[in-house]
Formats: structure tokens, C-alpha cells, sequence
């Protein structure tokens, strides 16, 4: 899938979509079952190595580094520090530093008034190479003319390090002062900053010099031996001079770092996110790059390929049966398209391995649903995904009399995420490539998402489907007989 098809505006969903559960006699897909059933099969391998696939792909997505981490704040709504250290961060008194949700997880927002900060106790030895890192936001309305400060570690005098936007500069800048605020080092990028932009900035002191970096690229180096212990605390959004909080930030910030140690350059573009938009990628035009890697790198998992491909390469991943030689024989294909799958099932064409399901409601965890566009969409042939678990009856949004609609986590491989950040359902209906409104901001490739599949109330079978739970009715719901849908059972 490549665009955004008919999606509700955000007057048009107020109405609540409600769902119901299904019941258990109906033996849908639940991919969190009871454990107490250990003869009761609850998945498939290919769904297990695809989930896996996912996991890795979601743990770069977070930027997992946990070597020498001595301070980890993702200011999802609170100031817990996730590295075990037990440092969490308080806000500063008033209304100036608030939580809210300008993206997936959520962040701190300062206004840039006294309050606007959040503080703890020193984390770092900063008489050692270190490194700290952070999202930063200015907000759309901050001034360029004046000077934030993102991250900083104190003395009672002044900061020790600074992770900031220049004003003189009008750009991002990681500077180190001398105890005595007789000397100051500054890393500066090239390119200016913008307001309004999420930006991710790491800044490393590795004992003879101090680098910038810029969404994981390198963006400034100056040599430095300063060296001295900041003991006073560690602040969000503010920086110290003189004895007085300084340089207050306004705009927002997210998942602050600390690191005893200085990271490379490789290992920054994990915490940044680089890694991961490198790594997960919905590709067309060549052919798909599926790695599964090592348990303890990430960054040696790969998911570079289109739908189809990716179900296909899981496939011949798990199964000795799946090789070019099958699908050469019943797709006409070594890697059929979401197209190809689907008049296979619907033939009765596609093999001894896959058995075809018609009904909705008999849906199980690894069963396979591909919908063919019929020419409609010049880019695609189709959609085609993997079920991890029927959610239930959905109703209230975008209902057809005689259907009855069904939420379906599925996993699959895509260019566009199935939902609309924060409109009315999503956050029941969620997909782990979701960030934001942001054009250029979602993630891409292979993860977990919600479609909505309608079955007709006579027979049962696949009636029509929706992209996700924010489709509209009108022009972004499709019918059989505009786009078939059908769902096999791997064997």
C-alpha cells in the first residue's frame, strides 16, 4: 500500500466506533489466549518468525542501546527513568512544563516560562567521556532570537555541558564550559534549525573532543580536554550561569539519554532512529532483502521488501515446502503479488499448503487475507497481510445493513500505516509505525496495524474492507466485488 485512501476527516468521526467481543464457540484468531492450554496450538511458525522479524524492527524503531546507559527518560507521560538507575525526573512547579502527545508515546512540552523544566540528580561522571542525546521540538511560535537549552549537567554555579539551540548561530549546538565559565567549546551544525521540527540531537565528549550529531549524522567536532564534575543536577528544558537557570526551552522533548560513555558513530544512528528507517523499509522496483539477525545486534535485522514479498519471504524463511520451485508451479511466480495470492485462494489454485477460508469468524492467528485492487491502483496489484488476532465485532463507523464488521490485527509490510494518528479510534486500533500527523514522519515496512473486514450476515464469507479503522465509509470502504478479498490457512 502506498498513500492514504479515503481517509474521515476529523468532523466526520464523531461518532464512536464500539466493539464487541466475539464468542469464544466462534473460534476467531486470539493471539493472547489463556496459557493455561498447553495442547491448544496459538500460532503458526511463519506468524512466530514474522513477529520476530516485527520485534527487532520495533527495538530499533525505539533505538535500543543499553551499554554504559546511566539515564533513560522517554517522557511518555511521566518522568520514570527506564536504565534502572532509579533517577526520575520532577517538573518544575506551575503550568510550565506539561505532558502531552505531539506524537506516538507522547513528550514533555515547556513553555519557556521559570517552570518550564524537569530536573534530577547528576547521572553522569562528566570527568569521563560521555553522551547524551534527545528529541527535541522548538514549538512553531519560539523565538529564533534567543537561546534553549535542551539538556544540561550542573554545578551550583554553572553547566557543565549544554545540548541546545544557538541563537547566534540559529542552530544546534553541544557546548562544555569551564568550572569557571572562563571557557566555553562549542560543536555547531551547518544547516539552520526549524521551528515546529522534531529533531534528534546527540552530543559526545570522548575525552580530547567534543561531537554534535545531528538525526544520527555527524554535524560538528571540536577538540577539548576540559574536564571537570558537575554534582548539582542534571536538567531538561534549562541550563545554568552565573548561579540561575538560564536558557529555558520552548517546544517539546522526548526520550533524553545519558550514556558513561562516548558512543559511535554507528550506535548513534540506533538511538536516533537512522538505523531503523535504514533497516524497515517498504521497497519496490528491486528484489526483497528479509535478514533475520543476531539475537543481541539489531541492528543486523533487515526488513527491506513490499507486502507480498514479505509474506512470500517468511514463508520460504520457515517452510522447506516454500521454495521458488512451489510457487512457480501453483502462482506462476517465484514471489507472486497480493494479486496473485488472492485468485489463488479464491481458484482454489494456490497448492496442498494453503487451505482457503471463507468466513471471517474462522480466522486464526497466522492465516493469510489478500485483496486484489482489480486495477484500480496503478502502483499496486493488492494489499496482503498476515492475521495476528480477530479483536472483535466493530460497529458505530462506516456499518453496511446485512454485514457485520470485524477489527483484525494483522502484520504486514507497507508504506503507509493503517489509522490516523489521534483521531477518534485509532488509539484502540493503533499501528506500531504510527508517529504522528507529520508528513515524512511515520515509520514504514513491516509491522503490526488493525484492518477492518466486513462479513455478510447470510453467508459469513468476506463481504468488503476498510484500510484501517479511520477509512470513511464513502470512499475509503471497498467491496468484493470492486476489490476481492480471500484468506487461506498456511498447512
Amino acid at each position: 500500500m502506498v498513500s492514504r485512501r479515503g481517509l474521515l476527516s476529523g468532523a466526520a468521526l464523531v461518532g464512536v466506533g464500539a466493539m464487541a467481543s466475539v464468542a469464544q464457540e466462534s473460534e476467531v484468531a486470539v493471539a493472547d489466549v489463556a496459557l493455561d492450554t498447553p495442547f491448544t496450538p496459538v500460532g503458526t511458525p511463519h506468524l512466530a518468525q514474522a513477529e520476530q522479524l516485527v520485534g527487532y524492527q520495533r527495538l530499533l524503531a525505539a533505538g535500543y542501546l543499553v551499554n554504559g546507559l546511566v539515564g533513560h527518560w522517554p517522557l511518555d507521560g511521566s518522568g520514570a527513568d527506564r536504565s534502572g538507575r532509579e533517577h526520575p525526573v520532577t517538573l518544575g512547579s506551575g503550568s510550565g512544563a506539561t505532558w502531552s502527545a505531539l506524537r506516538a508515546g507522547g513528550e514533555l512540552s515547556l513553555d519557556g516560562t521559570s517552570g518550564a523544566y524537569a530536573a534530577t540528580d547528576s547521572v553522569l561522571d562528566t570527568t569521563l567521556p560521555f553522551t547524551v542525546s534527545a528529541w527535541v521540538r522548538l514549538a512553531s511560535d519560539a523565538d529564533p532570537a534567543t537561546m534553549y537549552t535542551a539538556v544540561s549537567q550542573d554545578s551550583p554555579t554553572t553547566s557543565r555541558f549544554l545540548l541546545q539551540y544557538d541563537n547566534t548561530v540559529a542552530t544546534w549546538a553541544f557546548k562544555v564550559r569551564s568550572e569557571d565559565q572562563a571557557t566555553k567549546v562549542s560543536a555547531v551544525a551547518t544547516s539552520p534549525a526549524g521551528l515546529g521540527i522534531w529533531t534528534h540531537l546527540t552530543g559526545v565528549w570522548d575525552g580530547t573532543q567534543i561531537r554534535l550529531y545531528v538525526d544520527g549524522l555527524p554535524a560538528g567536532s571540536t577538540a577539548t580536554a576540559l574536564s571537570w564534575a558537575a554534582p548539582a543536577g542534571l536538567s531538561i528544558g534549562r541550563a545554568r550561569f552565573d548561579g540561575a537557570p538560564v536558557n529555558r526551552f520552548k517546544g517539546a522533548i522526548d526520550d533524553v539519554r545519558a550514556y558513561a560513555r562516548a558512543l559511535s558513530a554507528d550506535e548513534i544512528a540506533v538511538v536516533s532512529g537512522r538505523t531503523a528507517r535504514q533497516n524497515n523499509v517498504y521497497q519496490s522496483g528491486s528484489p526483497a532483502t528479509l535478514t533475520w539477525g543476531t539475537p543481541d545486534d539489531p541492528a543486523s535485522w533487515v526488513a527491506r521488501a513490499r507486502c507480498a514479498s514479505f509474506v512470500t519471504g517468511v514463508l520460504k524463511h520457515t517452510y522447506g515446502w516454500a521454495t521458488d520451485d512451489y510457487f512457480l508451479q501453483y502462482f506462476q511466480e517465484k514471489v507472486p503479488e497480493a494479486a496473485d495470492y488472492c485468485a489463488a485462494f479464491l481458484n482454489g489454485t494456490a497448492g496442498p499448503r494453503f487451505q482457503r477460508v471463507r468466513k471471517v469468524t474462522d480466522l486464526q492467528p497466522g492465516d493469510i487475507i489478500a485483496v486484489d485492487y482489480n486495477g484500480s491502483d496503478p502502483d499496486n496489484t493488492g494489499h496482503i497481510v498476515m492475521v495476528r488476532e480477530v479483536k472483535g465485532v466493530f460497529s458505530g463507523t462506516a456499518d453496511f445493513t446485512g454485514e457485520t464488521q470485524y477489527a483484525v490485527e494483522i502484520i504486514d509490510c507497507t508504506s503507509d500505516p493503517h489509522g490516523v494518528y489521534a483521531l477518534t479510534n485509532y488509539p484502540k486500533y493503533p499501528d506500531t509505525r504510527m508517529v504522528g500527523n507529520v508528513t515524512g514522519e511515520n515509520l514504514q515496512g513491516v509491522g503490526i496495524g488493525h484492518m477492518m473486514f466486513y462479513a455478510s450476515d447470510t453467508t459469513g464469507e468476506f463481504s468488503r474492507y476498510r484500510w484501517s479503522v479511520n477509512s470513511s465509509k464513502s470512499s475509503g470502504t471497498y467491496d468484493v466485488t470492486a476489490r476481492p478479498v480471500a484468506a487461506a490457512r498456511v498447512g
